[in-house]
């Protein structure tokens, strides 16, 4: 963006709909808007409005209360002064200077869009873009052209409490916004960061939902054959959704029995090897293939699973099932913390220990890691389990 003399100002706009360029000006003791197609047309309308202010400033000349005092002050200051004194023009432009170094006006969208440009220059993942992205989006949908450095603390609480989403996701929307602002400084298009101070919201920690063996089994004896490998992939092997969705078969090495999870589906996008349990080997050897992807389609995949839910008597179905129910049970079994946070791709043992610890019993663990095909009708039938 481009600051003009006497306080008009052009500025590119990337959330309108129609109009790509702005022209801020004063009008009648009021700031006004001025919106055009091209940039010639703006840069010729704000050079007409500088012209006015100008003339203004020619007609109008009386200074104001505030300039007088300035005036007196400025005076006062340098009447003392044994060297040549300076002049007030000289102070004027000394700070404008400054001004200009210091302080650089844009609008929040212009920042967003710098701030993308930057993320995908560091070579961030698209999940970690597309997030930033959507959530600045919303937020610019109503604060966009407004000058970065004019948003304040009680703004982003506004925005932030009337979301009318849950905590966890108002918490994911302050992470972007104070992402956006730190930029912003970074830029010099603000001073500070209006979020460092806003509202955090407070989620409240649930423990998280397994399924029961009998339960997995019943779900992996009613899965179909285009959804059975990603189900027990994601009950064994503990892989998130979306690094399922976007699993190879290539990546499911039978030689080592290991799963590698790529960097860029990572959630933290950091590569990992998860070790293939004996059981997840014979659930899935009979689909293997030297390549192609695991689920070919994340629509059809996701109705599969609510086919098998249903065939299973799966009434409850708790958020993250398969992962949750993995951390649970490999926990009980090898009661190892740190073992299972690196197969999770989990960054501290401590908390993963805390969330997951006792959630099951042992025998149910053993019952947990035995289910094959040979044994799932059987363990289907377990009353205690």
């Amino acid at each position: 963006m481009r600051k003009l003399s006497n306080d008009v100002v052009v500025s590119k706009v990337t959330s309108h709909p129609r109009y790509k360029w702005r022209v801020r000006y004063p009008d009648g003791g009021k700031r006004k808007d001025a919106w055009f197609k091209v940039k010639t047309e703006a840069d010729s309308f704000a050079k007409g409005e500088r012209d006015k202010v100008s003339e203004r400033g020619t007609e109008e000349g009386s200074a104001t209360r505030d300039e007088h005092r300035a005036l007196v002050r400025f005076r006062d200051a340098v009447e003392d002064m044994d060297t040549d004194k300076p002049k007030l023009m000289d102070a004027v432009e000394h700070y404008l200077n400054h001004l200009s170094v210091t302080h650089k006006p844009m609008t929040c969208a212009e920042v967003a869009d710098k701030l993308i440009d930057r993320l995908e220059a560091e070579g961030k993942g698209k999940r970690h873009i597309d997030g930033s992205r959507s959530r600045m989006d919303r937020f610019n949908a109503e604060y966009g052209d407004r000058m970065a450095s004019d948003i304040t603390t009680e703004i982003v609480d506004d925005f932030i409490t009337n979301l009318g989403v849950a905590p966890k996701t108002m918490i994911n929307y302050r992470l972007a916004l104070s992402g956006l602002f730190n930029h912003a400084v970074r830029l010099k298009a603000a001073t500070e960061n209006p979020v460092t101070d806003s509202i955090r919201p407070k989620v409240l920690k649930k423990e998280p939902g397994i399924l029961k063996p009998k339960q997995v089994a019943a779900l992996l004896s009613a899965a179909g054959e285009r959804t059975l490998p990603a189900i027990a992939i994601s009950f064994f092997a503990g892989l998130r959704r979306s690094e399922i969705e976007k699993l190879n078969w290539s990546e499911i090495d039978f030689d080592e029995n290991t799963i590698e999870v790529k960097a860029p589906i990572a959630k933290k996008e950091k590569r990992r090897f998860v070790a293939m349990s004996a059981n997840l080997r014979a659930w899935l050897l009979p689909y293997n293939q030297h390549e192609g992807a695991v689920v070919k389609s994340p629509q059809i995949h996701r109705k599969g699973v609510e086919k098998a839910r249903e065939g299973a008597g799966i009434i409850k179905w708790p958020d993250n099932a398969g992962r949750h129910s993995f951390a649970s049970y490999h926990l009980a079994e090898y009661k190892d913390a740190g073992k299972t946070s690196f197969e999770l791709g989990h960054p501290d043992p401590r908390q993963l220990y805390a969330d997951y610890r006792a959630l099951v019993k042992e025998k149910d663990a053993h019952t947990y890691w035995s289910i094959t095909p040979q044994d799932a009708d059987n363990i289907t039938n377990i009353k205690a389990s």
